[in-house]
């Protein structure tokens, strides 16, 4: 494996609206199309801004050979915003939520708020006392990367998909989609990597933003220990439960997370 040069990629974005400008970052196995009811929703006040994650929708792949880490989702990230004179609001779901944080500590990017739809940063449980969390969300990261390692991609994205949202969810989806979630297998090995590595002592240090976290009341239990430990470690923060919602929130629960997005961002 090489760390440099890094790779030069390709990358996609939808744009729409006008107004003040807010970052959508997907999670894994997505893509920018996700947000298209909340981008309907929140257009005629901001501009929206959806890139399309490495990997993932018309952004090219991560190539083999190198290394990767969250710097280079950010790499690619920053130059869309760096130049907003008044700065973004970041909205981030799941591993897109990762990301934000990252984009956050990023200099040249002036970040005006951060909205972390149950963000994976898995890491922040590893020093926060939540034992049980941890080795529930290691051991399933651990059997996912091991199944792919093995070649079993189908019942690793089965135990995948089923695990974020409803057992049988993956039985339920047409051939196109499970197909497509296939072909991501990959790039989730290195998203749980991400997610899993340390950032360095006290990560949320210098991250001084308004917090919005937003987290289902079915989803698994580490994603919401995830949502209470950040809350506790980051003083400027708001910690709302959807009733209903599992780790699949912004697709069925877009209506809800439009009004908690337009009641809370800033012109």
């Amino acid at each position: 494996m090489t760390a440099s040069p890094r790779p030069i990629l390709r990358s996609a974005i939808l744009a729409a609206g006008t107004g003040a400008p807010v970052l959508l970052l997907h999670g894994s196995a997505s893509s920018a199309a996700m947000w298209t009811p909340v981008i309907d929703a929140l257009k005629h006040r901001f501009r929206l801004l959806a890139p399309d994650l490495i990997g993932y929708g018309r952004t090219d792949p991560w190539p083999a050979g190198h290394d990767y880490s969250l710097d280079d989702e950010v790499r690619l990230i920053a130059p869309l915003v760096m130049h907003e004179p008044r700065g973004i609001h970041v909205v981030g779901h799941s591993y897109g939520g990762v990301v934000a944080l990252q984009l956050a500590r990023a200099s040249g990017v002036v970040t005006r708020s951060l909205t972390l739809i149950e963000p994976v940063a898995f890491y922040a449980m590893r020093d926060a006392c939540e034992p049980q969390a941890w080795s529930e969300i290691d051991a399933f990261r651990q059997a996912f990367v091991d199944r792919i390692a093995a070649g079993e991609i189908e019942a690793a994205m089965r135990a995948f998909v089923d695990y974020w949202s409803l057992a049988g969810t993956w039985d339920a989806m047409d051939e196109a989609a499970r197909a497509q979630m296939r072909r991501a297998s990959a790039k989730i090995v290195l998203d749980f990597q991400a997610a899993f590595a340390d950032p360095g002592p006290d990560p949320f240090r210098d991250i001084r933003l308004p917090l919005h976290l937003i987290v289902g009341d079915r989803s698994p239990p580490p994603v919401r220990r995830i949502a209470a430990v950040l809350f506790q470690r980051m003083s400027y923060g708001a910690l709302q439960i959807v009733h209903g919602a599992n780790h699949l929130l912004p697709a069925t629960h877009h209506r809800v997370l439009s009004e908690l997005l337009l009641a809370r961002l800033k012109d």
